[in-house]
């Protein structure tokens, strides 16, 4: 029995030893594996749930979804995918603020995780904060999303909602590029195809006086009991 235990004890020491980690190193591997396995099944209840016309049974999936993520928390309390998981159902919820604070702790396990970054953006777009928004889909665009649908297509209407057409354009075509059947995307470039951003020309347009238009009588004013102006 000694001797059998011996034997396990030697092969743990001479595996450790030849992959180059302490055994503490391959119980943290070994954690965010399990961690890791129980978020992706988190995300494919989520991502199923995106996908849904009817979604009576929100909670449903939501509370499924949450069950993953719980688990893999207890496995790895910072594993960032679980993180990012409970922010999306937070945000499904349109609880902001909750999904803002399990982001933040992501983005301090690891600041350079685009996933964390165009989620903060979308709890940001949510609360209709546009320009802070475009600050971290761009992070993420810039840094392995840039032809990744979802981020183009938010990077589009938040240019839009802010009047920065030739950016908007930019980033639906770019939508459409990464989704060829978006008719979202094509109706909103199409829509924005339709807006004259050339004001070069402006003075060769037909426009007509504004005087002509505003021109009233003082006595006009005087039958409306407006003072004069």
């Amino acid at each position: 029995m000694k001797k059998k235990f011996f034997i396990t004890i030697l092969l743990s020491v001479i595996i450790l030893s030849t992959t180059g980690l302490n055994p503490i190193q391959a119980e943290t591997i070994k954690d965010e594996t399990q961690a890791n396995s129980y978020c992706a099944r988190g995300d494919k209840i989520l991502n199923y749930y995106e996908q849904l016309t009817d979604k009576k049974d929100a909670q449903k999936y939501l509370n499924a979804a949450k069950y993953y993520y719980y688990q893999a928390s207890r496995v790895d309390i910072s594993n960032q995918n679980s993180l990012v998981g409970m922010a999306r159902i937070s945000l499904y919820q349109g609880k902001t603020r909750d999904a803002k604070n399990a982001l933040m702790i992501a983005l301090n396990v690891d600041e350079r995780n685009p996933k964390v970054s165009y989620y903060i953006g979308e709890a940001f777009f949510m609360e209709g904060e546009y320009f802070q928004a475009i600050d971290f889909y761009t992070w993420a665009y810039s840094h392995g999303y840039q032809k990744d649908y979802n981020t183009n297509f938010k990077l589009g209407i938040c240019y839009e909602k802010l009047n920065d057409i030739d950016k908007a354009k930019l980033h639906y075509q770019n939508a459409i590029n990464a989704r060829p059947d978006s008719t979202e995307a094509k109706q909103r470039l199409k829509g924005l195809n339709t807006i004259d951003t050339d004001y070069t020309n402006i003075k060769n347009k037909d426009i007509k006086n504004p005087s002509e238009d505003y021109e009233i009588d003082k006595s006009d004013l005087e039958k409306l009991n407006m003072p004069n102006l």
